[in-house]
Formats: C-alpha cells, sequence, structure tokens
C-alpha cells in the first residue's frame, strides 16, 4: 500500500537526498548572509558615502531587481535543461565573489554595481534546488524538505547579524584591515570581504553532488516552451493571485529585514554594533521557530488537496501581522521593539517557508524552472525593490519630523501585511488541479524556447 506521507519518489539513496537537501539549504543561508549583512552596515556605509534613505532603498533593492530584470527567467530556462547542482554551484561562488567586491568599492556607484551580483545567490540557486527537491521527493516529505531549505534565509540573516556584528566590533577596535595590495579597508569593507569569500568553498562541494533524473507524468523527455509555461501560469487564476500576493509579503519582509536596524539606531535604542547580536539571535532562533510551527499547518491535509487549504491558513497567519504592526507605534523601548521584532520574523517564517510550495504541487517538472523565475523575477523586481524603495522615498520626504524613517516604516508594512492576507485568502478559493497542469496542448511542445 502506497504511504500517502511519501507519494510517489523516485528510487534515490536516502543519505544522498539528506546530503543534498543540507548542502542546498546551507547555500540559501550564505546567499541571505551575504544579502542580509548589508542592513547591519547602512549606517557606516551612508555616512562613508553620504547617501540619502532614497539612495539606501535603492540599494537593497534596485541593485538586485535589475539583475533579476536581465537574468531571473534565463537562468530558470537553464535549470528546466542543463545539471542543477553545476547552476547552483557556480551561482554560490559568484555571489561570494561579488559580496567580497562590495568590500573593495571606493564610492556609492560602485557599490550598487557589485550589490547586483549578489543576486545571482536566489536568481539561480533557488530555481535548481526547488526543481532538485521536487525530483528527490513527493507529497507532504516534499513539503517538508521545502521547509528545510526555507530556513536559509534565517540561519543566513541570524548568522549576518550575529557574526557580522562580532567581526565589525574587532574591525572597529582595530580601526579597519591592511592586505597587500588593497591597503588600508574600513570597518565595514573588512565585514564583506569576510563575509563572502567562504562561499567558494560551498560551490566546490554543490557542483560534484549526483544529479537525480527528472520526473513528470507523460511530458519527461518533452521540451516545454517558455510561451507555454506562460500560458499555463497565468491561465491558473490561483497561481496569479498567489504571485501577487506573495509580492506583497515580500515587500514587508524586505521592509523589515533592511530597516529595522537603523529604526532602532535612530530612535536611540542602540548602535550599530550594540544590536546586531540580539537581533541576529532572535532572527536566528524565532525564524527556526516559525519554520518549525509551519509544519502544523499541513498536519492532517489530504496530499490529493494541499493547495487551497494551504494557502487558507498563510492567509490567517498573514492577518495577525496587522495589528502587530500597529501595535509599534507605540514602542518606545528596545525591549519592546526586539519583542516586535520577534513576533514578526516568526509570522513571515512560517508564510516564507511554503514561497515555493504552489509551484513545485502545481507546476509540471519541464516548466518549474522558469515558473520559479519569473516568480523570483516579480518578487525582487517590484517586493523587494519597491518596498523598502518606498520608505526610503516617505522617509526624505518626512525630514522635517522626528520619527520620519519610524512612520514610513510602519506604513508601508501595514500595507504590505494587509494586501498580502487578502490576495492569499481570495487565491485560496481558486483551484488547480493535477489535470489542467498536466493536460497540455499539443503545441505547447516546441525546440526552442
Amino acid at each position: 500500500m502506497k504511504d500517502p506521507e511519501r507519494g510517489a519518489e523516485p528510487a534515490m539513496p536516502l543519505w544522498r537526498v539528506i546530503l543534498a537537501t543540507g548542502l542546498l539549504t546551507l547555500a540559501f543561508s550564505f546567499s541571505f548572509m551575504d544579502r542580509q549583512i548589508l542592513p547591519l552596515l547602512l549606517e557606516p556605509v551612508r555616512h562613508t558615502f553620504s547617501m540619502s534613505d532614497t539612495e539606501i532603498g535603492m540599494l537593497q533593492g534596485l541593485a538586485f531587481s535589475s539583475f533579476y530584470a536581465l537574468a531571473g527567467i534565463p537562468l530558470g530556462w537553464m535549470v528546466d535543461r542543463f545539471r542543477r547542482f553545476t547552476i547552483a554551484g557556480v551561482c554560490v561562488a559568484a555571489w561570494g565573489i561579488a559580496t567580497a567586491a562590495c568590500g573593495l568599492c571606493t564610492n556609492y556607484v560602485q557599490l550598487l554595481i557589485a550589490r547586483t551580483g549578489t543576486a545571482v545567490g536566489e536568481a539561480g540557486c533557488s530555481p535548481a534546488a526547488y526543481s532538485l527537491l521536487s525530483d528527490m521527493l513527493a507529497g507532504r516529505r516534499l513539503l517538508r524538505a521545502t521547509a528545510i531549505y526555507n530556513t536559509g534565509p534565517y540561519v543566513g540573516g541570524g548568522m549576518a547579524l550575529i557574526f557580522g556584528g562580532l567581526a565589525l566590533r574587532h574591525f572597529v577596535a582595530a580601526g579597519g584591515a591592511n592586505l597587500p595590495w588593497v591597503g588600508h579597508l574600513e570597518p565595514w569593507q573588512a565585514v564583506f570581504l569576510v563575509v563572502g569569500l567562504p562561499g567558494l568553498l560551498l560551490s566546490a562541494l554543490i557542483v560534484t553532488l549526483q544529479e537525480p533524473a527528472r520526473r513528470a507524468p507523460g511530458i519527461e523527455e518533452t521540451d516545454i516552451s517558455t510561451r507555454a509555461t506562460l500560458r499555463v501560469l497565468f491561465g491558473s487564476s490561483q497561481l496569479t493571485l498567489y504571485f501577487a500576493g506573495f509580492l506583497f509579503v515580500t515587500s514587508g519582509f524586505y521592509v523589515l529585514l533592511t530597516w529595522f536596524p537603523s529604526v532602532m539606531i535612530r530612535e536611540g535604542m542602540g548602535t550599530a554594533s550594540t544590536i546586531g547580536r540580539p537581533l541576529g539571535l532572535l532572527f536566528l532562533a524565532t525564524g527556526l521557530g516559525g519554520c518549525f510551527l509551519s509544519q502544523f499547518l499541513v498536519r492532517r491535509l489530504d496530499n490529493r488537496d494541499l493547495l487551497g487549504p494551504l494557502l487558507r491558513r498563510l492567509s490567517i497567519v498573514l492577518a495577525i501581522q496587522i495589528p502587530l504592526v500597529a501595535a509599534f507605534t507605540w514602542v518606545g523601548t528596545a525591549t519592546g521593539a526586539y519583542v516586535f521584532y520577534a513576533c514578526e520574523v516568526v509570522s513571515f517564517a512560517i508564510v516564507t517557508t511554503f514561497m515555493a510550495s504552489p509551484i513545485q504541487l502545481a507546476v509540471p517538472n519541464r516548466m518549474r524552472g522558469r515558473v520559479t523565475g519569473v516568480f523570483l523575477l516579480s518578487n525582487n523586481v517590484l517586493g523587494a525593490s519597491l518596498g523598502p524603495a518606498a520608505v526610503g522615498a516617505i522617509s526624505d520626504h518626512l525630514k522635517g519630523g522626528p520619527h520620519g524613517l519610524t512612520i514610513a516604516f510602519v506604513t508601508v508594512l501595514g500595507v504590505s501585511g494587509a494586501a498580502a492576507a487578502l490576495l492569499m485568502y481570495v487565491s485560496s478559493t481558486r483551484r488547480t488541479t493535477a489535470i489542467e497542469r498536466d493536460a497540455l496542448p499539443a503545441n505547447a511542445v516546441a525546440r526552442n524556447p
């Protein structure tokens, strides 16, 4: 009798599945550590280059969106056709080098260009990882493996704040660093170098992993065109509404990650070197806790009808954020700020654990790379870019007020949470069946994209 927990899984040794899942999760963690080290360093970087809040928002948002606009879908196309572990390994090496390069920048434009390279982490690695996991596992086991992979942002973000804070404190005490052929580096520049270079070792390990066989009922050897892929995607109202809802999830998530340290600093609750460790420990602990709690959402769900009920439960979690954000306007102490931060991270962790599940459950194998590319493209070009940028723009507009950044932060975070909850709920009322997604028209098969 088939185990409903497992579904129809390919014959692949368990130890290989565990090893692959572990290394891919570690890669996702490193990508977020490299990405989220910047919010901790924003204030010293801002003083070095005399940046405005609008320029800071562009640095954290536009730098990523510009890369996704150019390479998001092409990398997804490569994932659908070529060896995925090689693609993931090359991406790990690329974002590590780009992060280290941020430490060698001498002006704002150079830093903006270097930050675009770090976007290759999610643009290439995550589509490959989601596709690989879908070929190694099925059913609720796939959801659990995906949940493990999606702990990466919380492990990496926590590592960025904890080790980044310790490294910043060390280099501040040492007066920076002096390197051969490079010269003197400011403390924040040295931190970028220390965080970025270890990715090269991880890259070498990932490219040696054995590739699992691709599987997709009835279309194993077909080459599905990009046009047909987009037709299947936008022909599903459930997926379209989910994509729209997750834009606002991403917006709120990156508003929290980008601006919360600066909000605490400007409200007099600490400095970059003193808040880094507490925020890092909270992000790591509550993020992992949220990923663990997320598994209660899939308990007793039927493998034949996972998506709708799951999306409905996620919409409830998102709705809880609305009163939390409203309450933050009355917080005036560091302790209260830490409690708010912990609650927000838990709720985001529960939701983002399943961010790729609709794609894995409702999209055929040979389309997943490009659909994931579109998903990440839309989230990073719009969600991760516009949210932080909007906070910066509103803050600059309110420069005359004593709490301009806090007002901007609460406004954008609140709007994002409300819109995400509404769209996620509406998406849960739609339905994408397995018959619809696998019944591809004959003209969907093409030799070229």
